[in-house]
């Protein structure tokens, strides 16, 4: 169901950045525990060159979506809720105008 979920979700973006392009990128995935969604998890990306600053929440799935972010090298940070429960995760990612790109992050509790 998760799997169907998000695959839904991500036609949804791939439709819709294709119909409203305007020279934008989106930044988008799952953060998830032991396979299971963790919805309510803080996610924001951080832009090297333009300072760029977007923070969002996941869904009910987990999911999250980024959009309107420009061309960039970007820090996307994790942090679960509640703060201290899971360890926060970060990943970099260069993204190009008018591209997507997938960050997923499974997140680890800070006693495992």
């Amino acid at each position: 169901m998760f799997r169907k979920t998000l695959f839904c979700t991500l036609l949804l973006i791939a439709l819709s950045s294709q119909a409203f392009a305007d020279s934008s990128a989106i930044i988008y995935g799952a953060v998830t525990h032991n396979g299971q969604p963790l919805p309510g998890t803080l996610v924001t990306v951080v832009g090297e060159a333009t300072y760029t600053s977007k923070t969002v929440m996941t869904n009910e799935n987990g999911v999250y979506v980024i959009d309107k972010l420009k061309a960039d090298e970007y820090i996307v940070r994790a942090l679960a809720q509640p703060d201290g429960v899971y360890s926060p995760a970060e990943q970099n990612v260069f993204l190009e105008n008018d591209k997507e790109k997938e960050v997923n992050f499974s997140m680890k509790k800070t006693s495992e």
